[in-house]
Formats: structure tokens, sequence, C-alpha cells
């Protein structure tokens, strides 16, 4: 038995996890960020640009960083506003599905996106009945992955320990705090990073899922 089949839990990111990242989804959704926080804080869009890259890569979301420096943002009307993707081009995941449906573990959504564009986006791609929950970042209180706190929060809201998951994502950040809390954890769809941490990689989330059932 592979050790991962020894968790019985298993999460899985969403964006550029559950879909290939030729998808381009995320790049919608950087610029109306963008267009939202130069609106609202009358500053430049360089300006813009410069300050949503810095709270990404300090807090793992731009919206933790404008909840903590930008009250009078209104986090849903951000939220909502950025998330406002075209999904036209995106195919359904029905492969995933079939693997996923197969794969008799407790499935869960953990993602940084809000719960609307999350359930959206998976009924889009016919994932939506793959998975026992979501966990949107509301939940975290926006103190998103890769903070430990939304790690422990997950675990706390669905009744689990750490050291029963496994955890699929695209981000190393997020990987390195999920195995130092105990999971097992799978680096997906980043053909572009040779050295890592993580327990396991894939490029093929759809055939990496039937090969740990075969």
């Amino acid at each position: 038995m592979t050790p991962l089949l020894e968790r019985d839990v298993h999460l899985f990111d969403l964006d550029n996890t559950l879909y290939h990242p030729k998808n381009a989804i995320l790049e919608q959704i950087a610029p109306l960020m963008r267009r939202f926080i130069s609106n609202e804080l009358s500053i430049s869009i360089e300006e813009s640009n410069a300050l949503c890259d810095s709270y990404y890569q300090r807090y793992g979301g731009t919206i933790r960083g404008i909840q903590l420096h930008h009250s009078s943002v209104d986090l849903k009307q951000f939220s909502d506003f950025s998330h406002q993707v075209n999904l036209d081009n995106v195919e359904k995941a029905t492969q995933l599905k079939d693997a996923l449906h197969a794969f008799k573990k407790s499935r869960y959504v953990f993602t940084n996106s809000p719960l609307p564009y999350a359930t959206r986006l998976l009924k889009h791609i016919d994932l939506y009945d793959c998975f026992d929950g979501i966990f949107s970042v509301e939940l975290t209180g926006y103190k998103m992955k890769p903070d430990p706190h939304a790690f422990n929060t997950i675990c706390k809201h669905f009744d689990f320990e750490a050291s029963d998951a496994a955890f699929y994502d695209d981000q190393l950040s997020n990987l390195a705090t999920a195995k130092a809390l105990g999971m097992r954890t799978i680096l997906v769809n980043r053909a572009d990073i040779e050295q890592h941490d993580a327990c396991y990689k894939t490029e093929d989330l759809p055939n990496f899922m039937t090969s740990l059932i075969k």
C-alpha cells in the first residue's frame, strides 16, 4: 500500500491544482484585483500592482493584506469583483472526476478563493459532487494558506488530525506548512520546479489519483 493510502483525508487546492494552469484563470483575477484596489485607494495601476504583489508574497493572498492594512475596503465587494472570470474556454475535468469518485477517501477542497467562485468553478468543470466539502478563504477569517492557522482551522472544522491528511497544492509555501504539521504533500502541475520538499510530485493529477487505486 502506498503511504498516501494510509491517510484517510485528502485535501485539494483549487486553482491550478484541480485544473491545469494553461486555463489561465488566475491571469484573469489578478488584473481585476489591481483595478479594484486602484479605484478604491485612488492610486495608480502601477502602485496597485506593487501593493497587491507585496501582500501576496507576505500573506499568501492580496485580500489578507487589504484586510489588515485598508479597513475601509469592503472585502466582499473586492472578492466578488475580482472573481468575475470567464470560464467559457475551461474544459470539464472528466478524467479527474472519474478518478476522484473511484478514490474511496474523504475529499475536501481547501482554497484561498471565496466560496461563490469556488462553487461556480467546481460546477463548471464538473467536480462539485466529487468532494465532501469546500473550505474557502472566508472560513479562515482571511488568515489563509500558508499560515498554519488555515490548516489548523480546516482540521478543526472537519474534525480530523493533520497526521491523517494528505494535501495537494501547486504552491511550495503551502506544502511546506502542511508537511511541517504532519500532512503528506503532493506538488501538482509545477513542471517548472525540480527541487522541492514535497512527498510526491505530479503534472497529471487524474493519472496520479488513478494510480493510487490500482
